[in-house]
């Protein structure tokens, strides 16, 4: 009976150890999605161009979505695998995509008052 509590708070304890990886990946993830937004609306004015070059200056959500994709899921599966980043590099990886998020938003309110919408 005690040993059987003791699996049970052992395999507990597992899974809240690996519950906020999760979050951070979903969190990931989530951002990703929200920087493929926000790219694509300040797209549509005349005055903005995208300024990664793995998307070109004009991308399709299409694009965008397959291009990350392409990238990004292998790295994830393998960290799922091996587990090698913390959570303060997933923090800091999130907090670096939330400030491109804020910089889309920033660009696409500027372009709304100086640009026309194409």
């Amino acid at each position: 009976m005690i040993e059987s509590r003791l699996k049970e708070s052992q395999s507990l304890s597992l899974y809240i150890h690996h519950y906020p990886e999760q979050i951070s990946w979903a969190t990931f993830v989530g951002l990703q999605i929200l920087d493929i937004y926000t790219t694509h609306r300040g797209l549509k004015y005349d005055c903005v161009t995208e300024t990664n070059p793995l998307f070109g200056k004009d991308p399709s959500v299409q694009k965008m979505l397959i291009t990350k994709s392409a990238i990004l899921a292998p790295a994830i599966k393998a960290d799922l695998n091996r587990q090698s980043l913390t959570q303060k590099d997933m923090n800091e990886i999130n907090a670096f995509m939330l400030m491109i998020i804020m910089n889309n938003l920033y660009v696409t309110n500027s372009a709304k008052k100086n640009c026309e919408k194409t």
